[in-house]
């Protein structure tokens, strides 16, 4: 049986992947590792049957791990909706690898390098792992072992014995949105003119194609935006090409808070059309743009609770064990319950130490001449042996008075358990806990906004989401404060 020798492919491979694995901390590099982790993908394939198809994968599937990782500092650093999402994808990467590859020593010497992300884990330990990953030797295989040809005849059922091309890639690389690499979900301040730059990169060019052409498609209403479309012309020099190029972009109008993102997808097309196809697109073509405008379209008239309400809204969209029919009646309290929290600051709107039953009151009146609300605000509702304060559509709402010592957001982690009691109770993941802080002060208040926060708690399986008010009462007057 015949075999192929394929040193040449996968020395260079090897060799940018351990460079990669050693570099300081400060050059790791997300796009490096994706691009590495597919070469060595492709290189698991090309060996076949042979041996070495196998640590090859499990070694793609070590860079993919690794990219994460990178991903997950580099989220975390810089304030990134949901950092963590990187960190717990590289868990779900390393369960695979262990269920797919045991039993092969170099995959074994893998993952037990990379069982540390199972445990505490935090950046400082991103660097050691990615050199004790270099330091494992991996037996550069010479040879692979295709798969055997098929037949005349069957290769005449099949229609065509014709010698395939090399795969032709289109990789979207990168999207910079005015200057900043856009994230999973970008906020655009609508009706404003956008810088939209975009990276690319070629594995070869076919030899009739004159232009690449990238186009933006949406199911979104035409007239509700403008995206670039981005035409690149023939390169010269040898494959893969990188391409770069800047455009505009604007979103005609603001969205809703419960609207979803407005969603574009870039395809590519070589020029003429009669070019050979298909293309393979690979990497970041979707953006993901959230046209809400607080400041154009206020929520609950008060600019930073908007901002802040719009970060959690985007927060809990990133769970995929919340549906959207939940998250938009959570929304629907959360607006009129947060412009009190607004009030309760601007107003002094509780100047005195309440009870709960008299704060209860309050809440269920203040909710109840909303027409969107009304009487499908349910009071004293039952869920999991107890009663529950107030509910919207199933959706509890948990409310506390403190009369005695000053709260700070971070406190209010106390009251949580209960809610999420009463949230696993009707068979959601999503409650709300409102508290009011009517406690006697000699201090002013903290900035409104930050009594808005999300708590997720844990019942051992998977969490329960109890996004939390403090409202601030029983304020000291700013005269008061300078004596």
């Amino acid at each position: 049986m015949s075999k192929d020798a394929i040193l040449d492919q996968v020395f260079p491979t090897r060799a940018k992947a351990v460079l990669a694995l050693r570099a300081a901390a400060a050059k790791a590099d997300v796009e490096t590792f994706q691009a590495l982790a597919a070469e060595a993908k492709d290189l698991a394939a090309a060996f076949g049957r042979a041996p070495a198809a196998k640590r090859w994968d499990a070694f793609a599937s070590a860079l993919e791990i690794t990219r994460l990782l990178v991903e997950w500092e580099q989220a975390s650093l810089t304030a990134a909706i949901d950092p963590d999402r990187f960190l717990r994808t590289a868990r779900l990467q390393l369960k695979r690898l262990r269920s797919e590859a045991s039993g092969e020593t170099f995959a074994d010497k893998l993952i037990e390098t990379l069982s540390v992300i199972d445990g505490e884990f935090d950046f400082a330990g991103i660097g050691p792992l990615r050199q004790s990953l270099a330091a494992i030797p991996l037996p550069v295989a010479i040879y692979a072992d295709p798969k055997p040809k098929l037949p005349a005849w069957a290769h005449e059922r099949e229609g065509s014995d014709k010698e395939k091309a090399p795969d032709l890639t289109v990789a979207f690389v990168e999207f910079t949105i005015n200057g900043t690499t856009a994230e999973r979900i970008q906020a655009l301040r609508p009706r404003e003119n956008h810088d939209l730059d975009i990276a690319v990169r070629v594995s070869r060019w076919p030899e009739t194609a004159t232009a690449l052409v990238l186009s933006p498609i949406s199911i979104e209403p035409p007239s509700s935006y403008d995206l670039p479309s981005f035409r690149f012309t023939r390169p010269s020099g040898d494959p893969p090409h990188l391409f770069k190029q800047r455009g505009r972009m604007i979103l005609h109008a603001p969205q809703n808070l419960k609207a979803r993102p407005f969603e574009f997808i870039y395809t590519a097309e070589f020029q003429p059309t009669s070019t050979e196809k298909p293309v393979s697109i690979a990497g970041q073509r979707t953006l993901r743009l959230d046209g809400s405008a607080p400041d154009r379209q206020p929520y609950t008239g008060y600019r930073d609770i908007d901002t802040k309400l719009i970060a959690l809204r985007d927060q809990l969209r990133l769970e995929p064990l919340i549906p959207e029919a939940d998250l938009d009646e959570l929304l629907a309290v959360l607006v009129p319950l947060a412009n009190l929290m607004g009030q309760s600051v601007q107003d002094n709107k509780f100047p005195a130490v309440i009870s709960e039953a008299e704060f209860q009151r309050q809440a269920r009146e203040w909710l109840r001449q909303l027409p969107a609300i009304g009487s499908q605000l349910e009071e004293q509702a039952h869920s999991t042996g107890g009663r529950t304060d107030l509910s919207f559509h199933g959706i509890r709402i948990e409310l506390k008075s403190e009369q005695t010592k000053r709260l700070l957001p971070d406190d209010c982690k106390k009251y949580a358990s209960q809610a999420a009691s009463y949230a696993v109770g009707t068979n959601r993941r999503v409650a709300v806990l409102c508290v009011l802080d009517c406690s006697p002060k000699k201090q002013g208040p903290y900035p409104m906004e930050d009594g808005l926060s999300v708590h997720a708690i844990d019942t051992g399986t998977s969490p329960v989401y109890i996004v939390t008010l403090l409202i601030q009462g029983n304020l000291p007057k700013p005269s008061d404060l300078s004596r």
